[in-house]
């Protein structure tokens, strides 16, 4: 299928926040209860129309615990168009650590991604921390990032979440992306400028390494 434009998008956070339920939410419009943590990376792509244009996102789908992040954090940072620092709206912990992965994105990135920070699982409304805002606002420090709310459950605000990003990452940045006359289908790749596709010492998921002890991240 051909494409106008090819945006690599990184989706970061603690492990738990539902990173891989907003892939699967976004891109397969399912929803797994049982939904085990990511090991390593893994990615999966969505054509999206905007603006008369066909962007094909490129999500990329990390790992929220440590020993699988030393592994990865420079390559998968490479040439990362946007990233998403994905939180849980009812753990204060995943919270605290926004600030770490700002740090992260900023010492392994060689440009200037649009980032995105996304508070999961707004369904809890019990359940969510008090004064969110306000305590986002104090751990971005002045830096001027929008805040998304959404739920990976029930599909709130998941869909405008990757249509904004990528609509605002279109209108800034577009010529360095522009991709003239590909198509996959047929393996043409001429006159393809992107560089978003970095495979280099990345460890990918593999399911047989996955069992039922695995924490649920929905």
């Amino acid at each position: 299928m051909s494409f106008h434009f090819m945006f690599k998008i990184v989706i970061i956070g603690a492990a738990g926040v539902g990173k891989t339920s907003l892939i699967d939410r976004y891109v397969d419009n399912t929803f797994n209860f049982n939904c085990q943590s990511t090991i390593g990376v893994d990615f999966k792509t969505k054509d999206v129309e905007i603006e008369g244009k066909i962007v094909r996102l490129q999500i990329w789908d990390t790992a929220g615990q440590e020993r699988f992040q030393i592994s990865f954090s420079s390559s998968i940072y490479k040439n990362a168009d946007i990233d998403i620092v994905v939180f849980d709206l009812t753990n204060e912990e995943s919270l605290n650590k926004i600030g770490s992965y700002l740090k992260e994105i900023e010492n392994n990135t060689r440009a200037n991604p649009l980032i995105a920070i996304v508070g999961n699982k707004s369904d809890l409304i019990e359940e969510q921390i008090e004064n969110v805002e306000e305590r986002i606002n104090e751990i971005l420090k002045g830096r001027e990032l929008k805040l998304f709310k959404t739920s990976a459950k029930d599909g709130t605000n998941v869909n405008e979440l990757f249509y904004e990003i990528a609509k605002t990452f279109k209108e800034n940045q577009p010529k360095h992306h522009l991709i003239a006359n590909i198509d996959f289908e047929n393996n043409d790749f001429e006159n393809n400028d992107s560089e978003n596709i970095v495979l280099e010492d990345i460890v990918f998921e593999n399911p047989e390494r996955q069992n039922s002890k695995s924490k649920k991240c929905c």
